[in-house]
């Protein structure tokens, strides 16, 4: 009885606090949702005639600084049009209500389809505090990265229920959003379909997609080459996007600084290609023993790997994008052969930014904590991989026993 009472408080305090972090994100419009004014202004912009993608034409409209641009491909105005027919005093609350509305619906469906009976009430407060929190990134800078989350993970759902047309619809609507996303269609091929019908469903989900790509240029090419010109000038770097190519360049700037040794760019390029290469050669092992045996969850785990191998390839991954490993991260945790260290690989992916003085370690912990969600991801990329071993071993061991 001790027990209910406590969780149900704790229940109750959580919704508490997250009703407060919405209600705070919602009292703070200058500080927050900066990502939407670019958005509702871009789509304002686009129905006036004007350049969306010209910040000199979103500082007139609305003094939004010249450094942050409109990046997303031309068809997303249509979508972001929706929120500028009315004001953004009333736009902004509406976006915001929208996210909670598609938050909440991503959280139950992680819960309820993906982690089952691993999501425990401790899963709730990981989705709060994990990879630097980056749910609530998300929802302080108003990005679309959790309507993209949304598509992803209901993409996933329909191909573990053997349904390849919705994934592939799902697929196709995340990526006309961000392009990247277009690479999960290779899930296709690790599903337990005939071969004829993933050559099918992959060319002609694959195929419809330039076919929106090559609509959107043909109806209006100036913007889908500003739109090429404003993403080829992003240059974010550490904590707000804590990629491999992003710490690469830190590494390698660093030592131009401490050493005067300057690397050049095609070897840069070529190390990072190096390591994408190792990445994915090494899931493609943990891929196969999955395949050969018979081992449990083997196409959820294929998903996780997916997502995690995504996460490190990606020469841009942005701090909030890092929600995609929430669920994949979890689950080796809790599934994993380290229950016993259950606690401390919590610990480990819940912390935050710290300052020590200590001579010769503030370099150290400063490429740490600043690329801390990509060390995670690397490492809980490595724990599946071990995972995988182990439960090869297990299950040959069970079977020689058995024989």
């Amino acid at each position: 009885m001790g027990k209910e009472i406590l969780k149900k408080l704790f229940v109750a305090l959580l919704i508490l606090y997250s009703i407060y972090l919405i209600i705070h994100v919602s009292t703070h419009r200058s500080n927050y949702q900066t990502d939407f004014k670019i958005y509702y202004y871009a789509a304002k912009a686009y129905a006036a005639g004007l350049n969306p993608y010209d910040s000199n034409v979103l500082f007139e409209m609305a003094c939004v600084p010249k450094h942050n641009k409109f990046v997303y491909p031309p068809l997303t105005l249509f979508f972001f049009r929706s929120f500028s027919l009315v004001k953004f005093d009333i736009a902004f609350y509406l976006f915001l209500s929208f996210k909670c509305i598609l938050l909440t619906s991503l959280i139950y469906l992680w819960a309820k389809k993906f982690l089952q009976k691993d999501a425990d009430l401790l899963f709730y407060i990981f989705c709060l505090l994990a990879f630097n929190s980056a749910i609530y990134l998300d929802v302080i800078a108003s990005n679309i990265s959790i309507l993209e989350q949304c598509f992803l993970w209901t993409a996933f759902y329909f191909l573990l229920n053997r349904k390849l047309l919705p994934f592939c619809i799902l697929i196709i609507a995340a990526a006309i959003f961000k392009i990247t996303p277009i690479l999960f269609l290779i899930l296709i091929w690790f599903s337990r379909f005939e071969k004829k019908k993933k050559f099918i469903y992959f060319s002609g989900a694959f195929a419809a997609f330039l076919v929106i790509l090559l609509v959107s240029y043909i109806t209006n090419p100036l913007l889908v080459k500003c739109f090429i010109n404003n993403t080829s000038e992003i240059n974010e770097r550490g904590i707000i996007n804590p990629s491999t190519m992003a710490l690469l360049k830190d590494v390698f700037e660093l030592l131009a600084i401490k050493t005067g040794v300057i690397v050049p760019q095609t070897a840069q390029l070529g190390l990072f290609f190096i390591i994408i290469t190792t990445i994915l050669f090494m899931t493609w092992r943990s891929y196969l023993i999955l395949k050969s045996f018979d081992i449990e969850h083997k196409e959820k785990i294929t998903i996780f790997l997916a997502c995690l191998v995504y996460a490190l390839i990606l020469p841009r991954f942005k701090d909030y994008s890092y929600i995609l490993l929430l669920v994949p991260t979890y689950f080796i945790i809790k599934r994993g052969a380290y229950t016993k260290a259950h606690n401390l690989l919590f610990i480990l992916t819940t912390l935050s930014a710290a300052r020590i003085t200590l001579p010769g370690f503030p370099i150290i912990f400063h490429f740490l904590w600043m690329y801390y969600p990509l060390i995670i991801a690397y490492f809980i990329w490595s724990l599946y991989l071990y995972n995988t071993l182990l439960l090869k071993k297990k299950w040959l061991s069970e079977t020689n026993r058995a024989k």
